[in-house]
């Protein structure tokens, strides 16, 4: 047993997931970027997706 204790994964979301196909250096870079910015990637490129959205609606591309 861990001096920790017992980790214990979170509930599945019942949020609606995106797929996405990347190429396989792209995935690399992409996961260094995340480690680099101490995140998981999952949530690193949703911040990416929040950033690109805010900026999209600043700029009146999006409404």
């Amino acid at each position: 047993m861990s001096i920790f204790g017992t980790i214990t994964s979170s509930m599945p979301s019942d949020k609606p997931r995106v797929t996405i196909y990347l190429d396989e250096e792209l995935k690399d870079d992409l996961e260094k970027l995340a480690r680099a910015k101490d995140r998981p990637v999952s949530n690193f490129v949703l911040v990416l997706i929040k950033e690109a959205i805010a900026k999209a609606k600043a700029d009146g591309l999006i409404s």
